[in-house]
């Protein structure tokens, strides 16, 4: 008996020395699985990144950096210092590939800008978005686009500005969680 109790103590005593726990180190799993989720782009030239480390740590309706399912489509959104970033993928089953939105569909807000929101609006406008990667829960990809800012909001009609004036460039996102 006295031998049973000396080598459960031992286990206990040298796995609470370990910097992972057993089963994580069993599993190869490294830093308990955190992700760092980031999205990137430039507007007219200007670069907005946005990072959250830990991702799947945030909360399902209330994170900085993510992508949520709703009844008909997914919002992948972030929040910077720079303002707000917002897509729609109009489907139910989110997949690998690219999802596109022109200005003939109608209007599409995507960025606030500084307080400037960025819409897809005129014909000529789009926004493409492709996923690259759909793995364990987290989404990749890239994006581009061409958008018209919204002047001045209005009850009646809104006032854009030039078609197409606001340029998306080297958009990318890496490791985004999608929650359910």
């Amino acid at each position: 008996m006295r031998f049973y109790v000396t080598a459960l103590l031992t286990m206990f005593f040298l796995s609470s020395c370990l910097k992972q726990s057993i089963p994580d180190a069993m599993l190869g799993i490294k830093d308990h699985g955190k992700v760092t989720a980031t999205l990137s782009y430039k507007i007219n030239g200007n670069a907005v990144n946005i990072s959250v480390a830990d991702a799947d740590n945030q909360g399902a309706t209330n994170y900085t950096l993510g992508c949520s399912k709703n009844p008909g489509y997914y919002s992948l959104s972030g929040i910077s210092n720079a303002g707000e970033t917002s897509f729609l993928f109009y489907t139910d089953s989110l997949a690998v590939g690219n999802y596109k939105y022109s200005g003939t569909y109608g209007d599409m807000f995507f960025i606030d800008y500084f307080n400037t929101a960025e819409y897809v609006h005129a014909p000529s406008d789009s926004l493409s978005f492709t996923i690259t990667s759909y793995s364990n829960g987290h989404i990749s990809g890239s994006f581009s686009g061409a958008l018209t800012p919204l002047v001045t909001a209005s009850t009646i009609n809104n006032i854009f500005g030039d078609p197409g004036s606001v340029l998306i460039t080297d958009g990318s996102f890496k490791n985004v969680p999608v929650f359910y």
